[in-house]
């Protein structure tokens, strides 16, 4: 995946998240619809996207190569052994062409604007969901209404919503039963269901995205063990830092584990390898009862830091790349910076105190907690809650 796309990614959960623990914090449920338009980047019209380029004033031989682009290209269908006669692409944008999702999202874009104020729209590629705030006080059933309005923009845009593949998630506690629709037709709802490459769940705690990723790690270490024989201890750890560490560390800033049992699974996977790389080099099986068996003595042979340790430096150097404006997230929306007046006075982090266990270990109160425990002689911001 390219580093733009997976950054992108990141941005568009942070905000997504950011929002629903707000909500949370606030003694709401947050409903949630993921949308699915049937074959998203195969049926968009050439004509309506290409007057939605038109509206947005692009120069002309960028609008005229946008359309050679679109309308120039030829299929076949094969059968077996036996191919069709090529056809021209009536409609569509290219699978897997870097410009295809920028395509998709702006033909798209218009939805956001046409839906009632309180109901969020979070769209990434084809990925589109629907969210809002419901508790006991709620009366109008806003969402609703936006499912009804993309249901004709749908229509009107001749990209047809596939009914069955649309989901609806409540993300907290249950504070009021709503039933969603689509003409008619109730969405069905899940209790876990996969958002960008993350497993959501209406606990919204990650443990089962963390079990099918630790899963997914333990395989990996058992087959470079199987298929590299080496005793190097340097070739080993780098497979390890190559292949492995990188699965264990998708996202963290999102899917920060929020229990201890989910932050030990996934350190077990680190110190698994860690020991059997151990038992190769020395020749010497560990078993339970042995000396640093359970600990990181491993570790600090082979040079690598805990799992936890380098989720608190993800996400400092995330909070520090916001700071900087070198990512494209308001700022604001997450925390905000206070100067004393007086001399030498260090900079504050300015951030809402939550109530809540959720927003309390997502990413803005986790992350900036740990920058002010930091020592005293830091340059790090203080804390300042309001």
């Amino acid at each position: 995946m390219p580093t733009w796309l997976f950054t992108e990614k990141i941005h568009n959960m942070l905000e997504t998240l950011n929002d629903w623990t707000t909500m949370l914090d606030n003694q709401s449920q947050v409903d949630v619809i993921y949308l699915d338009f049937a074959k998203a980047f195969d049926k968009i019209p050439h004509d309506i996207l290409l007057n939605k380029l038109i509206a947005l004033r692009l120069i002309e031989h960028l609008i005229r190569w946008l359309n050679d682009f679109l309308t120039d290209r030829t299929f076949q269908v094969k059968v077996g052994s036996q191919l069709s006669r090529f056809r021209s692409a009536p409609c569509g944008v290219p699978q897997g062409a870097v410009l295809s999702p920028v395509l998709f999202g702006i033909f798209v874009n218009e939805l956001s604007s046409l839906l009632p104020e309180n109901v969020h729209y979070k769209q990434f590629a084809d990925d589109t969901k629907l969210y809002s705030s419901v508790n006991n006080k709620t009366v109008e059933n806003s969402l609703q209404k936006g499912i009804d309005i993309v249901v004709e923009w749908s229509r009107s845009s001749k990209l047809p919503l596939n009914n069955a593949k649309t989901v609806a998630l409540t993300v907290g506690k249950v504070r009021k039963e709503t039933e969603y629709s689509i003409d008619g037709q109730t969405i069905k709802k899940e209790n876990l269901t996969r958002d960008l490459g993350f497993l959501i769940s209406n606990k919204l705690d990650f443990t089962e995205h963390w079990r099918k990723t630790t899963n997914t790690a333990k395989f990996l270490t058992a087959q470079i063990f199987n298929q590299y024989n080496s005793k190097k201890i340097r070739l080993m750890v780098l497979l390890y830092k190559t292949f492995i560490r990188p699965v264990l560390e998708y996202g963290n800033s999102i899917s920060s584990p929020l229990k201890v049992s989910d932050e030990n699974l996934i350190e077990s996977v680190q110190n698994s390898f860690t020991r059997r790389l151990y038992s190769r080099h020395t020749g010497k099986y560990l078993r339970p009862n042995d000396p640093g068996y359970k600990t990181s003595i491993e570790h600090q042979l082979y040079g690598l830091s805990s799992l936890k340790d380098r989720r608190l430096q993800i996400d400092k150097k995330l909070i520090e790349k916001m700071m900087s404006g070198k990512i494209d997230l308001n700022t604001a929306d997450f925390f905000t910076l206070s100067q004393n007046n007086r001399t030498r006075a260090k900079t504050s982090f300015v951030w809402k105190r939550p109530k809540n266990k959720l927003r309390r270990k997502f990413f803005v109160n986790r992350t900036l907690t740990y920058l002010t425990q930091l020592n005293s002689t830091s340059n790090a911001p203080q804390r300042s809650l309001v």
